[in-house]
């Protein structure tokens, strides 16, 4: 499994770092799995390396590993500027949301937007594809049950917006929508929690880390991004 821990350190900061970040990091107390969560159980267990995509730059980075002495699995300590199974980092990953749920742009106006040696436009897609499915169908039940127990009065989100009726499969404008609704609920649970923490750090491209934090309180996987057409993605909302 994935932890995602905050450092305090850029892309470039973490990779150029003279030993792996993650060696120095405070463990967290407890076992992140659902069936074990035993506390003060985590050793380090070794690292490995992995590649994280600015859109301009590539960087090696090394990733602690620990393990549970209660239940024996092992687990990665992810820093929060990556998502799961995502070469790219989160703050592209998000651009390209913003832009094509939000803004309303089509795929070729949008890449127009990326860096030039960014992501090719069939990954693109696929995010779309994958942040819609995690977001709609997975997701958004489990925020929408969360936000009314946490706020009561929360206004829940109206029609979508008509741009994104451009897409011609039936289903796949139904996940999108379903992502628009995702997208609003997500910016009151901020809003709802920076009220009760005040010291929040959070600015407008941290949505992202922000919420895979919270799926990881919630002892939900933290990813938004979730591929249809995978065996392993799951088929039921969490």
């Amino acid at each position: 499994m994935v932890i995602v821990i905050h450092f305090s350190l850029s892309v470039k900061q973490y990779a150029q770092a003279e030993t792996c970040p993650g060696r120095a990091l405070k463990l967290p107390d407890r076992c992140p799995h659902p069936n074990c969560q035993a506390a003060d159980s985590l050793v380090r267990w070794g690292t490995y390396h992995r590649w994280a995509c600015t859109g301009t730059e590539a960087y090696r980075l090394c990733i602690q590993r620990v393990r549970c002495q209660g239940c024996g699995r092992t687990h990665s300590l992810l820093p929060d500027f990556l998502h799961p199974y995502r070469q790219y980092v989160l703050k592209l990953l998000y651009q390209v949301i913003w832009l094509y749920l939000i803004v309303g742009l089509g795929f070729g106006r949008l890449m127009n937007h990326l860096p030039e040696d960014g992501p090719a436009p069939e990954t693109v897609r696929e995010w779309v594809r994958a942040f819609g499915y995690g977001a709609g169908p997975l997701l958004l039940a489990v925020l929408t049950r969360f936000l009314l127990k946490l706020a009561p009065q929360t206004e829940l989100p109206g029609p979508a917006p008509p741009h994104l009726a451009r897409s011609r499969q039936v289903q796949h404008y139904q996940r999108l929508t379903q992502a628009h609704a995702f997208w609003q609920l997500a910016e009151q649970l901020y809003a709802q929690v920076k009220g009760r923490q005040p010291r929040l750090a959070f600015s407008v491209g941290q949505m992202f880390p922000f919420l895979l934090h919270w799926l990881q309180s919630q002892q939900l996987p933290p990813r938004l991004f979730w591929s249809p057409t995978l065996s392993t993605t799951p088929k039921q909302p969490f």
